[in-house]
């Protein structure tokens, strides 16, 4: 799998009385990503993007972004807009494996990404602090490859 495209995470809290968010999405599944009512932070991923969702402690999912822009559902509440993504990846729910905690995925302590806005992981202050003397956002996604047991691309980009 060709990780070139992974630049963002998103944190996403489960709703209701669900331990959490977008279960019931396997790999192969399209889903509607929900931002609370931010059309200009959803419309910064570019279509075939790539981006990590963050829950609960652990990495849960890599969804590639499949539209060009974000759309607004016409209803009351939060969570109006959203993407339309593709799971690429997906948590084993019955046993979460340590290797997908967020801290090791990212390789230190994530816990201070909260709020639901995707983010560019060149830009965010932690991640270059320790990416920066790592070989920066190619090593993670490399190190994000092996920790999620995804397979080699075959081809070079």
């Amino acid at each position: 799998m060709n990780l070139l495209n992974l630049k963002w995470t998103k944190s996403i809290n489960p709703k209701g009385q669900e331990p959490w968010a977008y279960q019931k999405f396997k790999v192969g599944n399209l889903f509607k990503l929900a931002w609370k009512d931010d059309k200009s932070n959803a419309n910064k991923p570019q279509r075939e993007d790539l981006i990590l969702l963050r829950q609960n402690g652990y990495t849960t999912h890599l969804v590639e972004v499949l539209d060009y822009k974000a759309e607004h559902e016409k209803w009351n509440g939060d969570f109006n807009v959203y993407r339309i993504v593709e799971v690429l990846w997906v948590i084993d729910w019955q046993d979460p494996p340590s290797s997908a905690k967020a801290d090791q995925v990212f390789g230190y302590l994530v816990k201070a990404y909260q709020g639901g806005d995707v983010m560019f992981l060149e830009t965010m202050p932690t991640f270059q602090k320790h990416w920066q003397d790592q070989g920066g956002l190619p090593a993670f996604q490399k190190r994000v490859q092996g920790i999620l047991n995804l397979p080699e691309s075959s081809d070079n980009g």
